[in-house]
C-alpha cells in the first residue's frame, strides 16, 4: 500500500484499510507510487513509513513487521531475502523468524501463524464437522 498516493488520489488516510488489515494478520507492506508526484523527500519509502507511523500510531514492532513483510513479498532473490530476514525465512511460524534481523518478536510471529492455521481450519472444515461443533 502507498498511503501518500492513496490519500492524494482517492482514499483519505483515516479510511485506508491498512490498520485493519494488520490487525487481522494479513500480509501487508508499504510501497511508493509515483515518487516524483506524491513524495516530498529524496527517500519516498521512508516518507511512507513515517506517515504511516504518525497517522495510524504504529508501534516499532508494527513497523518491523511491515518491513519484514516487504522483504517476504518482494521479488528479491532467495539469497538476498536470507541476508535481510534470515536463513530460515521460508519456514512457517517462529522457525522462520530471525529476530536479530527482523526485530519482530517471536510472540507476534507465533500469534500470526496460529491465527492463520485456525482460519484455514475453519475454511476447510467439512460440512459434517461443522454440525458437530
Amino acid at each position: 500500500m502507498s498511503p501518500l498516493s492513496n490519500n492524494s488520489l482517492f482514499l483519505n488516510y483515516h479510511r485506508n484499510p491498512l490498520p485493519e488489515y494488520m490487525a487481522r494478520g494479513l500480509l501487508v507492506s508499504l510501497s511508493t507510487d509515483d515518487p516524483l508526484q506524491f513524495h516530498f523527500t529524496k527517500e519516498p519509502l521512508m516518507e511512507e513509513y513515517s506517515i504511516a507511523t504518525q497517522v495510524w500510531k504504529l508501534s516499532p514492532t508494527d513497523m518491523c513487521e511491515l518491513a519484514r513483510n516487504s522483504v517476504l513479498m518482494s521479488g528479491f532473490e532467495h539469497e538476498i531475502k536470507q541476508y535481510w530476514i534470515g536463513p530460515n525465512y521460508t519456514k512457517d511460524g517462529v522457525a522462520g523468524n530471525d529476530i536479530k534481523r527482523t526485530n519482530v518478536p517471536n510472540i507476534r510471529v507465533a500469534f500470526r501463524h496460529e491465527t492463520l492455521l485456525d482460519e484455514l481450519s475453519n475454511i476447510f472444515r467439512r460440512p459434517e464437522d461443522k454440525e458437530e461443533t
